[in-house]
């Protein structure tokens, strides 16, 4: 597993994207709904982990590490 602090590899940059479009989107409001400014939680799927902030009302997506 790669630490944060590394970068990661091309091919992780789509999901990074296709999260944030999710979660903006109407799918992700009752997400945005629930969580308060600032606040942020760790979602992970089968190859990597994100960071998710809620951030001027909208769902930052950051990339934590890759599988």
């Amino acid at each position: 597993m790669r630490s944060h602090s590394e970068q990661p590899s091309l091919e992780s940059v789509p999901v990074v994207q296709e999260w944030s479009r999710m979660l903006n989107g109407p799918r992700g409001k009752s997400v945005l709904d629930t969580l308060d400014e600032g606040e942020s939680f760790i979602l992970q799927t089968s190859r990597h982990v994100l960071r998710v902030t809620k951030s001027g009302g909208k769902a930052v997506v950051e990339l934590v590490s890759v599988y």
